[in-house]
C-alpha cells in the first residue's frame, strides 16, 4: 500500500476529528472523554488481565499503561483521540509479544524431545504461531508509526490553513476536511453576468499569492445562483462565473492543471430564495483551496 495516500487518509480522518473536538471545550465533557477512551481502555484492560502477558512482556504492558495515561491526561480531544490510538496499538503490541514468547518458548522445549511425531508437528505449528504473532506486532507498531504521522500532517496543514485565513480572513473562510472554503459573493460580478469587478482583485491576488506559494495545494472552484431564471440559463451562469474565477487566477501565475471548475446552478442553495437576503447568498462562487496533496477529481 502506497504509505503517503495511507497517511493522507489518516491525516484527513485526524483533521475531521480536530474541527469536531473543537466544540467539547478542552475534554472537560466525562461523556466525550470516555468515547474517546473506551476502546484504548478496553484493549489495556484485556492485556493486564492476560496472564502471559504479565509474565513475558512486562516492559511492552508498562508502555501501554504510560501511553494510556497519556492519553487520560491529554489537554484537548484531538489530541487524546491521537494518544488513544497510541495506546491501544501499544497495548496490542504487548499481547503479540507474549503471545511470540509463549509460542517460542513451548516449541524449544518441544525442539528438546526428539522421535515423537506428534511433538514435531506441534513444534511446527508453535514456530508458525510465532511469526504470525510477530507479524501482528509489526503491524500495530506499523500503525502507531502511520497515525503519528499522519498526526504531524494534520497540523502542519491546520497551521497552513490559519495562515491562509489570516491572509485572505476578510473573505471569512471556514476549514472542512477537504480544506479551506473561501466565497466571492455575487457583488463581485456584473449583475446576471460573469464578469468579474475590480473590486474582486484584492481577495484574488491574496488567494493567487498563496497558491503560487504552495504549489502543492489544488484548488476546486464552484459555482452557484439563486433561483431565478431557467434551470438552463442558471448553469450556464454559475460555469461561467465559475471559470471567470479559473481565467483570474491562472493571469495570476496559478498552473491550470492545479485548477478543476464545477457549476451547480441554482442546486445547493445555502439560504431560502424566498428572500432577497437568501437569493443574494445563493449566487456564490466558492474557492476550496484543497489540503496538501489533496488531488483534483475531474
Amino acid at each position: 500500500m502506497n504509505m503517503g495516500r495511507v497517511n493522507h487518509r489518516l491525516a484527513k480522518n485526524i483533521i475531521a476529528a480536530m474541527l469536531v473536538s473543537a466544540a467539547l471545550a478542552g475534554c472537560s465533557g466525562v461523556a466525550e472523554k470516555d468515547t474517546i477512551m473506551q476502546s484504548a481502555r478496553s484493549a489495556f484492560s484485556a492485556a493486564k488481565n492476560d496472564p502471559q502477558v504479565a509474565s513475558k512482556a512486562q516492559t511492552a504492558l508498562y508502555d501501554a499503561e504510560k501511553a494510556l495515561q497519556r492519553a487520560e491526561s491529554a489537554d484537548t480531544a484531538e489530541e487524546m483521540t491521537h494518544l488513544a490510538y497510541l495506546a491501544e496499538r501499544q497495548a496490542e503490541i504487548a499481547q503479540a509479544v507474549a503471545a511470540r514468547k509463549s509460542a517460542e518458548a513451548e516449541r524449544q522445549a518441544l525442539s528438546s524431545q526428539k522421535g515423537d511425531v506428534v511433538l514435531m508437528s506441534r513444534e511446527r505449528e508453535l514456530a508458525q504461531k510465532s511469526l504470525e504473532v510477530d507479524q501482528k506486532a509489526r503491524e500495530a507498531e506499523q500503525k502507531a508509526r502511520e497515525a503519528e504521522l499522519a498526526r504531524q500532517q494534520a497540523e502542519r496543514l491546520l497551521e497552513q490553513n490559519r495562515a491562509l485565513q489570516e491572509q485572505i480572513k476578510e473573505l471569512q473562510g471556514r476549514q472542512t476536511d477537504r480544506g479551506l472554503v473561501l466565497t466571492l459573493g455575487d457583488v463581485l460580478f456584473e449583475t446576471g453576468k460573469a464578469d468579474l469587478l475590480a473590486s474582486a482583485n484584492s481577495n484574488l491576488n491574496k488567494i493567487a499569492a498563496f497558491l503560487v506559494e504552495n504549489k502543492t495545494r489544488n484548488v476546486l472552484i464552484e459555482g452557484h445562483t439563486d433561483d431565478r431564471g431557467t434551470d438552463a440559463y442558471n448553469m450556464r451562469l454559475s460555469e461561467q462565473r465559475a471559470d471567470s474565477v479559473r481565467l483570474a487566477l491562472i493571469q495570476r501565475s496559478v498552473a491550470p492543471q492545479r485548477i478543476i471548475i464545477r457549476g451547480y446552478g441554482e442546486s445547493r442553495p445555502i439560504e431560502s430564495n424566498s428572500t432577497e437576503t437568501g437569493r443574494q447568498k445563493n449566487r456564490r462562487v466558492e474557492i476550496t483551496i484543497l489540503n496538501e496533496g489533496e488531488q483534483l477529481h475531474w
